[in-house]
């Protein structure tokens, strides 16, 4: 199976990347600013409405105590219902915190060249910084342990389905150098880590799989072990090594 079929590609169309890129063009990906924005508002809807609800919880719940208006399920409801909503402001705030990225980027959210990529207009990775990657694009697939409203909310709100996980030398001198609408990008663990580039929630959905492919076969093309896969356990392992100690890169099984 030739390397990028998960993403549709036939030998002939990565053949033509390979060319392209080794012709020293540059692929550049423009940001979808309306679409980022929607992404923003929504995620503050829900913000507001999960802070609400915590609040009213907590009154509610300190009333009931004080007063001994109910029982010990009535407690424990509204317990549950406290906890809930304080885990729903957590989930969507860490969405808020990637979502803000693009109030930072400038048009051109992606750049990729045989050299390396610029992200967001700020963020300068040449290849030889590049440890490994792994990508995928989950846009088809239901989101795990959520029902199909609650899905569509994350999904509105900035839930990502195709991302690329970079593991990156120094990480941290780059996260710091960079404004700080685009430090939720990076996870940086110590002095090891990467970056996690989310493509559904910045870019036309039309130019999610070509980013993956520009990004996969220019840095193959520099010698980097990258690599788009849809198989969820390879995503899962390959990301925790790639955010792990950068002194190896995580050998590729399965290209997808």
């Amino acid at each position: 199976m030739h390397e990028l079929s998960a993403l549709g590609l036939t030998e002939t169309h990565e053949r033509e990347w390979r060319d392209y890129f080794a012709g020293g063009r540059v692929f550049a990906v423009r940001l979808d600013r309306a679409a980022a924005r929607r992404r923003l508002r929504a995620n503050t809807v829900v913000l507001v409405v999960a802070a609400l609800v915590l609040l009213a919880a907590v009154v509610t719940f300190v009333a009931v105590l004080v007063g001994q208006l109910g029982g010990p399920v009535t407690v424990l409801l509204l317990a549950l219902l406290a906890l809930a909503a304080a885990v729903l402001l957590v989930r969507f705030a860490l969405l808020r915190r990637r979502l803000r990225i693009a109030r930072a980027s400038g048009d051109d959210y992606l750049v990729v060249s045989a050299e390396g990529l610029r992200i967001a207009e700020h963020v300068d990775l040449p290849w030889s910084a590049i440890i490994g990657a792994v990508g995928y694009d989950d846009r088809g697939g239901s989101v795990p342990f959520l029902r199909a409203p609650a899905a569509a909310v994350e999904r509105a709100a900035g839930r990502m389905q195709a991302e690329y996980t970079l593991g990156i030398r120094g990480v941290r001198a780059l996260r710091d150098a960079a404004p700080r609408d685009l430090h939720g990008i990076f996870e940086v663990i110590a002095d090891h880590g990467g970056m996690r580039l989310p493509l559904d929630t910045m870019v036309a959905p039309e130019d999610v799989r070509t980013a993956l492919a520009a990004i996969c076969i220019a840095g193959r093309g520099a010698g980097v072990d990258v690599e788009v896969t849809a198989d969820r356990s390879t995503i899962f392992r390959r990301t925790v090594a790639l955010l792990g100690a950068e002194t190896t890169a995580p050998p590729s099984a399965g290209r997808g």
